[in-house]
């Protein structure tokens, strides 16, 4: 938890390598602000591994353990000013008096931690920046840290070296009073030798670390602004000649039958002479340990300060292949022996057979145009902002595989290597990102405020630091099966440096490279286009691209209650094969947890926790399918459903449901069919469990024989799904990989009790209608039902009205200032006026009470009539008369609020659910039975906004704990509803409200009554994007007459 002076996030990174970069100890102290350097003395990029002694697990993620490795995290001493010009001098020498300073956790955000201001954005590196790449002259924060150490004795004549994971922006490194190097690219990791520079006995580690450096004009991506050494820093020492580093570089070859493993390493010997008689064995087992390949390597001599490269290539005829579906791993294990056959060094790394490549116009993997069914997932904690832990993480990847994703892309840089072993381990395709973002300089395709003249991507001066970029995350990241293809950056502008890196990168690997802004041009792999409209991507599909495909790496912006349409995308990445899919932006709220000063919990925002005059993004930060405590929202669910991989038809003549298996690699072999009946919305009748073997790309067919008797005035519904047989990987048995709801026979009809008489009461304010056990109220100034009564108890506590408007969502703003020229919907419904009320008795049983109400400020007319039932049924019917000479917007909703007396919060629904749903994301919401609270109904998103709707409702029914009491209404056929305690006045209302979002769930009002709406219908929440687009028509409410009923029933 965190309040406005605390708080946290996380990031993560691997080594890089040099393009520019100074040699030696040469050091002009200008590197932070100088685009041509970009590092110091830093090793060279490599594959991420750990190495290992003899008879230790060259396999583990967690080599602390081992007396060559010594991790440094926890406390370290101190010291932070707001300015380059404050920043103390001789801090590194070991004499140094420190005794005033203050600790700090390793890793931590420093902003986290209470020193200085976050400050979120979605583009903006910092205020002021400039077209030529200066830094700010007044605020630049320095963190300057200080670690003793000792080295074990038994490191003694070997090389040692550091690893810091990430660190952010740019840091000085110096070791005993001697500067050691300079790192920038906060996102992989920075490694020194450290040998030259260590003593016997204790040692001091010194860092200096600035906020902003020329680097961060790269690193302008839509996250917080925070600061710091972000993940693990280690120390691990290596024989004298080690191996530097390996690529095992795998393909598909014979038509996709067989794996080819091409194997590199560089062996270094950083010693004084030469070393013969060395040998690099080579071992490929399986998972079980099972050889299935050795060699050994004759190394002959190398030289001293030198390396020595050699490559194997071996084809195999009986691996398996790797695939998100199918994650089969090998274990490969490098040992290097000497001339005695000891072992000097061991290293081991899982590889996937797997091929993926640029072909016939698709991402093909394995030979196979897999769809992606992605998302984007930035690196964040509630708590601790960009250090994420291993669990965090572990986290993510079970709710990805729980939730039909497939694959990730890392936005926007390269994450913490652990994350890519657990995509290996469990199965995601990943698009590995470079750490490039120049967005505060504009970008490509976004219309104003981008020159290409003046943007980094188009300055010679900057192309050796794109370069850097693009090696690091390539050489870090290109063992890993899970990474099929790799981005440019984001955001960045595009250009003649993007152009480099794009042939550098295709030169060096061969496999897909993405360039987000190239578009079109000849630079990228796949056009990229982010939240493109879906006929956009039609007319695209329908014009063909020649030799690439359509993936869409930014699509369907899940800000607050988003996630419209999505069944919409998804059925033309599936007509179209050119359409591959795309990627959900995006994973995890940026948010923070923080705490009021009673006590309450909330989640925070932009504005929020920096210094009021700071420019932010407000809750732009809000825009992940889980909350950042990974609590998923409701259209996690649809994304789920949208997502399966197996789908289900009932054939035409209903006796066989046909299963198809639309995986590409993955037979369904251990999983379950099941199916019920259900009868308005009970369950009436459950198969026997059905197992499955359904090869990829094939449907079987099976027997549906149901027993249930339909009957009339009933509605019948077959509910299918498919669980897992066993647990496997991030998976219980019995979790529902698939599921499908078919509609069989019938309407459901409400059941009508015998009528009684009914009884009328007026006078010169009121007219009620009075039956056994029921009573009306109608108001004769205004013509609304302001109390219904069971026995003599009050059901409602305030009049009804019209109601037009809801909560504006965050893809309501923007909308052609929907939430300005369109509030008049708030007030329209309140504000109606009387023009007549009539009444007469129909029969005994029955009385109509007719009301005409002018709507003055849209100039039109709504007529209600109310047939009121002696068994205490309503028959309400609605009829809007749009005036034809306006030309009002779009409705928001059109339906009547309610106002329930407070005890009546126990809910019972028949129609969608049991989760949240809208008229454009419901498909993964079936028509059930489903029960449930007006507070457990209630969905906090982080701005307050509509929430908690269900749609296609037979009937709900509110009623107090032991249902004494209790109201129904009943669609005639169908309806909508939302119940809150929170008033939509209370909401955000404007785009000005909105441009200063201050509100937070516990800021709202609850009120002392239930708030229901019954709708007609209400607009879809779209979600092509959150800044202008509409949802589809379809799912609208345009200005027409509309005319609707539903039942309200007191028993």
């Amino acid at each position: 938890m965190t309040s406005a002076k605390k708080f946290r996030s996380t990031v993560i990174a691997i080594a890089t390598s040099s393009l520019v970069a100074l040699s030696g100890n040469t050091f002009a102290n200008n590197e932070w602000k100088n685009p041509e350097v970009f590092r110091v003395n830093k090793e060279e990029a490599r594959s991420f591994f750990f190495s290992t002694p003899a008879n230790e697990d060259p396999f583990t993620q967690t080599p602390w353990q081992f007396d060559n490795h010594k991790l440094l995290n926890g406390e370290w001493t101190f010291n932070w000013v707001n300015s380059v010009r404050r920043k103390p001098t001789g801090f590194e020498q070991p004499g140094y008096d420190d005794s005033k300073w203050s600790t700090i956790p390793v890793p931590a955000n420093w902003e986290v931690e209470g020193y200085g201001d976050p400050f979120y954005h979605s583009h903006h590196c910092f205020k002021p920046q400039s077209i030529s790449g200066e830094m700010p002259t007044t605020y630049n924060p320095v963190g300057s840290y200080r670690k003793s150490f000792e080295v074990p004795e038994s490191w003694d004549n070997k090389q040692v070296f550091v690893h810091f994971g990430a660190v952010k922006s740019a840091f000085y490194l110096w070791v005993n009073g001697k500067k050691v190097g300079y790192s920038q690219d906060s996102k992989t990791a920075a490694e020194f030798n450290l040998t030259p520079y260590l003593q016997k006995g204790e040692n001091l580690l010194a860092m200096e670390v600035y906020r902003y450096s020329d680097g961060s004009y790269f690193e302008c991506q839509d996250m917080w602004r925070l600061s710091g050494i972000e993940r693990d820093v280690y120390l691990y020492s290596t024989d004298n000649t080690h191996i530097q580093d390996f690529g095992a570089k795998t393909s598909l070859v014979d038509n996709y039958s067989k794996g080819k493993l091409e194997l590199t390493a560089d062996i270094r010997n950083l010693s004084k002479q030469s070393n013969s008689g060395l040998t690099l064995n080579i071992a490929l087992k399986t998972q079980e340990d099972q050889p299935i390949y050795s060699d050994s390597v004759k190394l002959g001599s190398i030289k001293k300060q030198s390396t020595k490269s050699f490559n194997v290539s071996k084809v195999f005829d009986n691996v398996m292949f790797w695939s998100a579906e199918t994650p089969n791993l090998y274990k490969l294990q490098l040992t290097l022996t000497n001339k005695q056959g000891d072992v000097i060094e061991q290293v081991g790394r899982e590889i996937g057979f797997r091929s993926t490549e640029l072909k016939n116009g698709n991402i093909l993997v394995n030979g196979q145009p897999v769809l992606f069914k992605g998302v984007n997932r930035h690196e964040h904690d509630p708590i601790t902002g960009h250090v994420v832990s291993r669990e965090s993480m572990e986290k993510d990847v079970q709710l990805m595989k729980e939730f039909n994703i497939n694959s990730v892309r890392t936005a926007h840089y390269p994450n913490d290597p652990y994350f890519y072993y657990l995509t290996d381990k469990y199965g995601l395709y990943v698009m590995d990102e470079a750490n490039i973002e120049s967005h505060g300089m504009g970008a490509a395709n976004q219309g104003a405020g981008y020159n290409p003249d003046h943007h980094l991507v188009n300055k010679p001066n900057w192309k050796a630091a794109y370069l850097d970029r693009t090696k690091n995350m390539f050489e870090r990241s290109k063992n890993n099966p899970s990474v099929i293809m790799r981005s440019l950056g984001n955001e960045s502008g595009d250009g003649a440096n993007l152009e480099y890196v794009y042939d550098w990168l295709k030169a060096e690997s061969g496999e897909p490279v993405i360039s987000e802004q190239a578009q079109l041009r000849r630079h990228t792999d796949a056009y990229g286009q982010m939240y493109a409209p879906i006929e956009n991507i039609v007319h695209l599909a329908e014009l063909g691209m020649e030799n690439r495909p359509i993936i869409l790496i930014e699509y369907e912006h899940a800000m607050g209650n988003s996630l419209g349409n999505f069944k919409e995308y998804w059925d033309i990445f599936k007509k179209y094969p050119i359409a591959q899919g795309g990627f959900i932006w995006d994973w995890v709220d940026q948010t923070f947890l923080m705490e009021t000063e009673d006590g309450v919990k909330f989640w925070g925002y932009g504005g929020d926790l920096e210094p009021p005059a700071m420019d932010t993004s407000n809750s732009f930060a809000a825009n992940g399918l889980v909350f950042a405590d990974r609590t998923p929202y409701p259209y996690l669910w649809e994304v789920k459903k949208v997502h399966q991989n197996i789908d289900f038809a009932l054939s035409q003549d209903g006796k066989s449901i046909q299963v198809t298996n639309q995986n590409f690699f993955k037979t369904i072999d251990d999983h379950i069919l099941r199916w019920t009946i259900t009868e308005n919305g009970k369950v009436v009748e459950t198969s026997s469990d059905v197992s499955l073997a359904i090869a990829p790309q094939t449907s079987a067919d099976f027997s549906f024989a149901p027993k249930t008797t339909f009957r009339d005035g009933a509605e019948y519904f077959v509910n299918i799904e498919v669980v897992l047989a066993s647990a496997q990987p991030m998976l219980a048995k019995d979790h529902v990989v698939a599921w499908d709801q078919v509609a069989l026979s019938g309407e459901y009809i409400v059941a009508a009790k015998e009528s009684k008489r009914v009884r009328i009461k007026k006078s010169d304010s009121a007219l009620s209608l009075t039956g056994d056990d029921f009573k009306l109220v109608f108001d004769r100034k205004t013509g609304q039902l302001t109390q219904l009564y069971q026995d003599d108890f009050p059901l409602m506590a305030g009049q009804a009205h019209p109601e037009f408007w809801r909560a504006p969502i965050d893809n309501d703003f923007d909308i052609a200032k929907y939430q300005d020229s369109l509030k008049t919907w708030q007030w329209v419904g309140k504000n109606a006026t009387l023009d007549s009320m009539t009444y007469k008795q129909l029969n005994r049983n029955q009385v109509q009470v007719h009301v005409e109400q002018s709507l003055g400020s849209i100039g039109s007319t709504l007529k209600t009539t109310y047939v009121v039932n002696g068994n205490g049924q309503i028959d309400v019917n609605i009829y809007f008369y749009a005036a034809p000479h306006q030309k009002q917007g779009e409705f928001p909703r059109i339906g009547t609020l309610f106002s329930l007396d407070k005890s009546l919060d126990q809910v019972q629904w028949y129609g969608r659910g049991p989760h949240e749903n809208y008229w454009d994301r419901k498909t993964s919401a079936h028509v059930g039975q489903y029960q449930s609270t007006v507070d457990d109904m209630y969905v906090p998103y982080v701005r307050p906004q509509e929430n908690g709707y269900r749609t296609d409702v037979r009937y709900v029914t509110f009623s107090n704990k032991n249902s004494s009491h209790k109201v129904t209404f009943a669609g005639a056929p169908l309806l909508g509803f939302g119940a809150q305690f929170y008033s939509t006045d209370d909401y955000d209302n404007s785009k000005w409200e909105a441009a200063h979002r201050d509100r937070h769930p516990h800021q709202l009002p609850r009120q002392d009554k239930i708030l229901v709406n019954i709708d007609y219908k209400q607009r879809g929440v779209g979600g092509t994007d959150s800044w202008g687009s509409p949802p589809l028509f379809k799912y609208t409410l345009p200005w027409l007459d509309y005319h609707y009923s539903y039942k309200i029933i007191v028993e």
